[in-house]
């Protein structure tokens, strides 16, 4: 399964390995402020958990999360 993964863009560099991408989604585009700089991947597991584990990703860098097919984004992770 692919996830869509979020972190914030200052910790990009945790993760040389891995082709980060800027993303900002359409709400926080339209914000005024400009806020934190966002960058996303699609990366794989079987759960997110999983995704998270082999890409060895920090789960504090998480921003949001989704599987590629879905179309609302997460802020929490499920219990292991």
């Amino acid at each position: 399964m692919e996830f869509t993964v979020v972190i914030l863009s200052e910790q990009v560099g945790s993760y040389p390995k891995i082709s980060w991408t800027e993303w900002k989604d359409r709400n926080r585009k339209q914000m005024k402020s400009q806020g934190d700089v966002w960058s996303m991947a699609t990366l794989s597991g079987d759960t997110i958990w999983d995704c998270l584990d082999n890409n060895k990703i920090d789960r504090l860098h998480l921003v949001q999360w989704k599987p590629v097919d879905d179309t609302m984004y997460q802020v929490s992770l499920p219990r292991r």
